[in-house]
């Protein structure tokens, strides 16, 4: 556990999860202003990509943030 804690408090982490956000938001933006979507293809099909995207992206990595912290104070408190 005490890994994934490194990894999810590495500058490297948090700097993806900026530029994801911020890329997510500029598209939806740029939608919005000029009213033509960016798509990403994907195979066959095509997906929409928006600020949520991002929002995703940070919810994910501050719940696993969370979930590891949690464990490891559980982890720490088993042992005293």
């Amino acid at each position: 556990m005490n890994k994934l804690l490194v990894a999810l408090h590495h500058p490297a982490t948090n700097l993806v999860v900026a530029l994801i956000l911020v890329a997510t938001s500029l598209i939806e933006v740029w939608e919005s202003a000029t009213g033509h979507g960016v798509k990403m293809a994907l195979g066959a099909k095509e997906m929409k990509v928006g600020a949520y995207d991002g929002v995703l992206a940070y919810g994910l990595v501050h719940l696993l943030r969370a979930i590891a912290e949690l464990v490891e104070d559980v982890e720490r408190g088993v042992r005293h």
